[in-house]
């Protein structure tokens, strides 16, 4: 088989070599290889050149401005007792607010039992009624004077330096809102969260590292993120509907703030843990992004002659735009490609190169993620997903290909039934 595959690739012509290696740069793990990889050489370069010529760095956790941390939930009584514990003496300067989004369980009374135990501390909102995660957000933020709010999921749990990690960036007077690490925490229960597992450490964990270094990162991730109050009220909070965590952190972006990765402030989140549960997951994410939020509400953006235009914003919008949307419709043209061309229409060999490459790809990316781990034993068990990764990049490409186009054709975004019917007739205001 090997011999018969090297006879086959000696015989490629310049374009049919150039058609494997076109499809092979529209997945994401070959990307993820080569922005990594540079992302690491540039931190170990720039390390050096600190140690030896700049000045003593500050104390590790210096900065300790005020915190609201604000959990939002609906239907959360069974997690929001550990998240809540999380959060709790990680932090001296601490406030938490919690936000019953018109609940059916005792979300509420659990949350009204910490509250008790921590007076001072931990405060207890709740409404009758459901008014989604923006306004619940903004009623948050409302009670609060802090200097820094942070918001977090209420099935998730942070690490204990998480707080400190995530201010820490706010020293800078031109950083607006800070993203952190979401990882899995059941990545060991089955496949389907394993893969996940893996691609939370590889996308966010260093890929929003990468973007951060670029100051091209487009979100602050709702399971974790951190933002200067005084910005949320200028902004007048979190408009409605989905993906508020990417447009509020768009939108700081425009007022001309910078928005940088907390790497090492960790929150750990449950990942669904069947096919179904998570193809669904990723409709509704994939719907939200580049064509609701880029392509629509903040298009203006990448135009120069617009008053909010920022090279660093057009880049941003390039690269959301460009490996969101366009490498996904890239891929079926080149699938088209493939099965046309008629040494290739479908060759096994074709098909195992561009696996193989593929391979090699999430092999090198991996090297800079344990460069970067802080957890090698795990994160590298971990990583043993590498081999079956690309089959499950392709489905996810899937998924994107077929929300995007979906939100393109009939705006499924504005009729998602995550968001309260009340507030998707508001929607489109803009």
């Amino acid at each position: 088989m090997l011999n018969g595959w090297h006879l086959w690739l000696t015989s490629l012509t310049w374009d049919e070599v150039a058609t494997l290696l076109l499809g092979m740069s529209l997945l994401d793990g070959p990307r993820y290889c080569v922005a990594t990889a540079f992302t690491c050489i540039y931190d170990w370069v720039f390390g050096i050149w600190r140690s030896l010529f700049s000045k003593q760095p500050e104390a590790e956790f210096s900065h300790c401005p005020s915190v609201c941390v604000m959990v939002v939930g609906l239907n959360e009584a069974s997690g929001l007792g550990a998240t809540i514990e999380s959060i709790i003496g990680t932090y001296p300067r601490l406030e938490v607010v919690v936000v019953d989004d018109g609940s059916d369980d005792n979300m509420a009374e659990v949350g009204r039992a910490y509250a008790g135990q921590h007076p001072g501390i931990v405060k207890v909102l709740s409404r009758p009624w459901r008014g989604g995660k923006s306004s619940a957000l903004n009623i948050a933020a409302t009670h609060t004077s802090a200097e820094i709010v942070i918001c977090v999921d209420a099935d998730s749990h942070l690490a204990s330096d998480a707080i400190w990690e995530i201010v820490q960036p706010f020293r800078d007077a031109n950083v607006g809102a800070v993203s952190a690490t979401v990882s899995v925490r059941n990545c060991f229960t089955n496949f389907v969260t394993w893969f996940q597992g893996l691609e939370y450490l590889q996308s966010i964990f260093v890929g929003r590292l990468v973007a951060a270094r670029l100051n091209v990162l487009p979100i602050a991730s709702g399971a974790l993120a951190g933002f200067r109050r005084e910005l949320l009220v200028r902004l007048g909070g979190w408009d409605v509907g989905p993906g508020e965590d990417l447009d509020m952190t768009v939108r700081i972006r425009r007022l001309g703030y910078r928005v940088t990765f907390a790497q090492y402030a960790f929150c750990h989140t449950e990942a669904p843990t069947t096919w179904k549960a998570l193809l669904k997951q990723r409709r509704r994410w994939e719907g939200d992004g580049p064509v609701r939020h880029f392509a629509r509400k903040h298009v203006d953006m990448a135009k120069p002659w617009h008053r909010d235009f920022r090279l660093s914003n057009m880049f941003m919008f390039l690269d959301g735009i460009t490996f969101n949307l366009l490498c996904g419709y890239g891929m079926v043209i080149w699938s088209v490609m493939m099965l046309l061309h008629p040494d290739m229409r479908p060759h096994p060999y074709a098909w195992m190169t561009f696996y193989i490459v593929s391979v090699i790809a999430e092999v090198i990316a991996l090297g800079p993620l344990m460069y970067y781990s802080r957890n090698r034993k795990h994160d590298a068990i971990v990583a043993l997903a590498f081999p079956l990764m690309p089959a499950y990049r392709m489905l996810l490409l899937g998924v994107r290909i077929f929300s995007n186009t979906a939100e393109i054709l009939w705006r499924k975004s504005f009729t998602e039934p995550h968001v309260p019917p009340h507030v998707r007739a508001v929607t489109w205001r803009w």
